[in-house]
């Protein structure tokens, strides 16, 4: 009887568990942006090639002549350490094609000290636009940097 009451009692409490962390985990998924995620990047230390700190999300929505959105959200460090974290976003010139550093029209960025994620950063009239999008999450002890940035990418 202690056994089977044990058993109930640690599935109680992962099945409340479960539902306490379902709705956070979904109502974060979109760090404030809307549509799908269409591009993940991985923000690492030393030009890419070391620790990786975060990654770079990127969604797209055809709303306003196509929008895309991006935040640089922290995935190494414990919940609730501030550090620098950034993410813009550019809307190339039109006639820019993959792979070219672009030109922009319309930009945004959100940067600063935050605990888990920076952004939303948003632009418009990206539905025949390339864009280009930077990610940055630094180091709370020391001086090393995890970022990513893209060429023009993306192309209506």
């Amino acid at each position: 009887m202690r056994t089977t009451l044990s058993a109930l009692a640690a599935a109680g409490l992962m099945l409340i568990g479960g539902i306490t962390l379902a709705p956070q985990a979904s109502a974060a998924s979109t760090y404030g942006c809307s549509g799908n995620l269409v591009d993940t990047y991985d923000l690492k230390t030393d030009g890419g090639t070391g620790t990786k700190y975060g990654e770079l999300y990127l969604y797209y929505s055809s709303a306003n002549g196509g929008t895309n959105c991006a935040a640089a959200v922290d995935t190494h460090f414990a919940s609730g350490v501030s550090k620098y974290q950034a993410v813009y976003i550019w809307r190339c010139v039109a006639g820019t094609h993959a792979g070219e550093f672009c030109n922009y029209d319309q930009s945004d960025d959100d940067s600063g000290t935050f605990t888990w994620y920076a952004g939303p950063a948003r632009i418009t009239g990206t539905a025949n636009r390339c864009i280009m999008v930077y990610g940055r999450v630094d180091d709370p002890n020391n001086s090393k940097v995890a970022e990513k940035s893209t060429l023009a990418t993306h192309c209506g």
